[in-house]
């Protein structure tokens, strides 16, 4: 089997990203807006975690629990500028901009913000409440494309890819920052088969189940067949 290149790191978050055009008066270069399953209060704590752990001098923090706006200013000058506001009250959407244009800046701020709001990587849970296993008559390789359409196709943005040995991982975030992942290595069984693990958020909840029924079911139509 054809190895795959992973795609690690800030790299993939750069090309995976969606910038928010509305922001940057139609360039898309160096603003990203996400939305957020979690209160407005701690997605901005969250933010400023992640300017801290980057170093970015925070200049002005003006902020109450509807939201709020953090300046910042790197080492080289550039000008980091996130805002926050809450849609309801456990919901939350964020705008971060670094001026002049640095789109991969914005995601790894982002991906920061997740990280803190312990929204970093979905995780199987010791109960299974949040996986399901697939079995496909397809390979690892195939196996990643029908992960990218798949969340293509449900709106989900993927963050990383990679390659460890034979088993690749593609981990997407879903339109509220939840963190799903799709796992594909070989089986040794007859037919050789690959097997898709699909993984939603971090614990056995109705979000979770939900999630995986909608992976599962537009990875089927993806992979051309059914699980068996």
């Amino acid at each position: 089997m054809k190895k795959l290149i992973a795609i690690a790191g800030m790299a993939a978050l750069m090309a995976a990203c969606s910038p928010s055009k509305k922001s940057d008066w139609g360039t898309g270069l160096n603003t990203v807006d996400r939305k957020y399953n979690k209160p407005a209060s701690e997605t901005f704590d969250a933010a400023v975690a992640a300017l801290k752990s980057y170093d970015i001098q925070v200049n002005r923090d003006r902020h109450d629990a509807m939201g709020g706006e953090l300046i910042g200013q790197r080492a080289n000058g550039d000008k980091v500028t996130v805002t926050v506001s809450s849609t309801d009250a456990t919901h939350s959407q964020a705008t971060v901009r670094v001026d002049p244009g640095d789109v991969g800046l914005s995601t790894m701020i982002h991906e920061k913000m997740a990280e803190k709001l312990g929204m970093g990587t979905a995780k199987s849970n010791l109960t299974g409440g949040n996986t399901f296993e697939g079995y496909y008559d397809l390979n690892v390789k195939d196996a990643v494309t029908a992960a990218e359409k798949t969340a293509a196709k449900l709106g989900w943005t993927v963050v990383h890819k990679d390659m460890k040995g034979d088993t690749a991982i593609v981990d997407a975030r879903t339109d509220d920052s939840t963190p799903v992942r799709f796992r594909a290595e070989p089986t040794d069984d007859n037919r050789g088969r690959t097997r898709v693990t699909f993984i939603a958020g971090a614990g056995k909840t109705d979000q979770s189940k939900t999630l995986l029924s909608k992976m599962h079911d537009e990875f089927d139509r993806h992979a051309g067949q059914h699980a068996h």
